[in-house]
């Protein structure tokens, strides 16, 4: 059984990349321009700090969603390797509980960040 590792990857930085788009449109169709307007506040001397949160916000959910689909995929190589007939089907069973899950928070957590984009900052 052959893992493609650029399937992982390319998931997790797809719904990253979904995020940002509707965390910026979100924004700026509640606000306007004066959406930007939070990346000064309070001083316009953290400008650059402001615009990294926006982008390093998601990136615990993307390294989460990632480590999860390849620890899920791992363990059931390994456990068909070693006892390939029964064993691997609850653990198959237990992977897709888990992705249910971390899917959930994934999409929890974005609507949260949406939500926060479309109110002030505080």
């Amino acid at each position: 059984m052959m893992i493609d590792f650029a399937f992982f990857i390319d998931i997790p930085f797809i719904l990253f990349k979904v995020y940002n788009k509707a965390y910026f449109y979100a924004g700026l169709s509640k606000k306007g321009l004066g959406y930007f307007n939070k990346y000064i506040q309070p001083t316009p001397i953290l400008l650059p700090i402001n615009i990294l949160e926006d982008f390093t916000k998601p990136l615990p959910l993307r390294f989460r969603l990632f480590g999860n689909i390849l620890a899920d995929e791992l363990v059931v190589v390994v456990l068909v390797s070693l006892v390939p007939s029964v064993v691997p089907i609850p653990v198959m069973f237990l992977g897709l509980i888990t992705s249910v899950i971390q899917a959930l928070i994934f999409a929890t957590l974005a609507a949260a960040y949406i939500g926060e984009s479309m109110e002030g900052h505080h």
